[in-house]
């Protein structure tokens, strides 16, 4: 009777260990095929529903931290990127520093804002809301660079703010990448400017800058031109190299 009970506690152990080794290999296997698939043309349906599944996935919360930025008769768009209210957006949306704008959040609330730091020559722009009295969602910025060739999504309030249409989403992929400027295929209009660019993992790695006619035109500030803009004046000082004399 134990020889029979340890034959079957020892059968029990290698068909648990097998079975994880299964499930081991199998989530590696669907890890690198969703790692591939974001950056490869896809070769079969199971790829694009591999896609649309991924973009399902990550839709909802990043959806939630897109905001519409309202500066007098005109309007763009921006995503919050801090709970205490920082924003990522356009230069040429938010306008100069300490700008009046007014942001509306996905729920339609309408809260005051103004323009904090921006660059024209790189066309980023942060903004922060005035009177925050509640934690909002927010986006995580990618760790890694983008590349030629990845997969990505374009958010924003093309043609304007519209809650009963919603925003508008575009997936396409990267085109090229000059001077760390990103370009995609992703079509924009008047009112996506400000607007994120996302990975597949839903993380942000752009900011749509320059829209146009043709699709050529589709440009996105990469995150090292924000990344300039909120560093600290002293740790950019401490970063600078000395003069000497």
């Amino acid at each position: 009777m134990k020889k029979t009970l340890r034959r079957f506690c020892l059968s029990t152990v290698l068909c648990g260990t097998v079975l994880l080794a299964a499930m081991q290999q199998g989530v590696a296997q669907s890890a690198s095929a969703s790692s591939r698939i974001l950056r490869t043309t896809p070769q079969s349906v199971e790829d694009l529903q591999r896609i649309e599944h991924q973009l399902q996935a990550v839709l909802p919360k990043v959806l939630s931290a897109l905001v519409c930025i309202q500066v007098n008769n005109s309007s763009g768009t921006g995503i919050l990127v801090s709970e205490k209210g920082l924003i990522f957006s356009a230069a040429h949306v938010v306008g100069k520093k300490d700008t009046v704008l007014k942001i509306i959040l996905p729920d339609g609330t309408r809260i005051p804002g103004k323009t904090t730091a921006e660059n024209s020559d790189s066309d980023a722009g942060i903004a922060e809301i005035s009177e925050l009295n509640k934690n909002l969602p927010i986006v995580e910025k990618a760790e890694n660079r983008p590349q030629v060739g990845d997969w990505v999504f374009a958010l924003g309030h093309g043609g304007g703010l519209d809650r009963k249409r919603g925003p508008m989403v575009r997936l396409g992929r990267i085109v090229s990448l000059k001077n760390d400027v990103i370009q995609t295929d992703c079509k924009l209009i008047r009112g996506d400017s400000g607007g994120p660019l996302f990975n597949l993992n839903g993380e942000l790695i752009g900011i749509h800058s320059r829209v146009g006619s043709g699709l050529e035109d589709n440009l996105h500030v990469p995150m090292k031109e924000f990344d300039a803009l909120t560093v600290p004046p002293e740790e950019d000082k401490a970063a600078s190299p000395g003069r000497n004399g």
